[in-house]
């Protein structure tokens, strides 16, 4: 299977004026999820440069938050998955409910920057990878 990136599209494109915006049709949740892959995938590549870009100017204007951020998420993601892989019951808790496991994750992770500081750095770092 050949995997390719998608091209990068226009600024136009990508982020249109409110004359392309339209409400959702919230009754028909397949249509709707359909619609958010489909712009996914169209514009994946500009979501990435807007995360890289994103994530390079945060780290620029601060740096010591930007690192001890990712290394409390990068810790306390290693903490759960090593404890969900030794513990029968925290196993099959994450696959019953994964995003309730996901979610004990960044609460975890804003406890423990919030006693260093710079969980605003954290919160949108986190944002951004799970966005993407």
């Amino acid at each position: 299977m050949d995997v390719q990136v998608a091209p990068l599209r226009a600024w136009d494109d990508f982020f249109p004026g409110s004359d392309r915006f339209c409400r959702p049709d919230f009754k028909d949740i397949s249509k709707w999820n359909n619609r958010v892959v489909s712009n996914l995938l169209y514009y994946q590549t500009n979501y990435m440069a807007l995360a890289a870009a994103v994530v390079c100017l945060v780290g620029f204007l601060s740096p010591f938050n930007m690192i001890l951020g990712g290394t409390v998420v990068v810790l306390v993601f290693l903490a759960f998955v090593w404890t969900s892989h030794n513990r029968d019951i925290i196993k099959r808790f994450k696959k019953q409910y994964p995003t309730v496991f996901v979610m004990c994750i960044m609460l975890c992770s804003y406890f423990v920057i919030s006693m260093c500081g710079g969980v605003m750095v954290v919160l949108f770092l986190e944002f951004l990878c799970h966005s993407c």
